[in-house]
């Protein structure tokens, strides 16, 4: 695509041709590559994670569900806790993608949602004043 004065163009792979398209949706993907890169986290959704794994340094914590109870250690959880951190845990984004800056994770987040299909690891550093985090297998976020 490109801009000519106040007209947008663009050209499609699948379409001989080269079509004037609209200034709203002109402007709407007139953006760089991250800006249209998910920079969620986690992808686990709505969908209730059956299993949430938390290791910051030499602390554990682990949160496992049956049915509308968490548990922890053997131990009820408050329903009302757990889930206002399932929804933090699930709004996690990250501002930009980085390539480098990535150290040792000072926090491992570990979501099992799906029936045990889905495993999702999340671990963040700390960089200057920003922290880091890095999905298993993939690019580096900040934070």
């Amino acid at each position: 695509m490109r801009k000519n004065k106040d007209d947008y163009y663009a050209k499609s792979s699948a379409v001989a041709g080269v079509y004037k398209i609209s200034s709203g949706t002109g402007t709407g993907l007139d953006k760089g590559l991250d800006d249209f890169r998910n920079k969620k986290l986690f992808d686990f959704g709505f969908a209730e994670p059956e299993k949430i794994e938390i290791h910051d340094g030499a602390k554990s914590y682990f949160l496992t569900r049956s049915g509308s109870d968490w548990w922890s250690n053997g131990t009820t959880m408050d329903a009302g806790t757990v889930s206002a951190l399932v929804d933090k845990v699930r709004d996690l984004s990250a501002s930009k993608f980085m390539e480098i800056g990535f150290a040792a994770s000072v926090l491992d987040v570990t979501v099992t949602s799906d029936g045990g299909k889905r495993v999702e690891k999340v671990m963040i550093s700390k960089n200057g004043d920003n922290y880091l985090a890095k999905r298993e297998n993939e690019p580096l976020y900040m934070r």
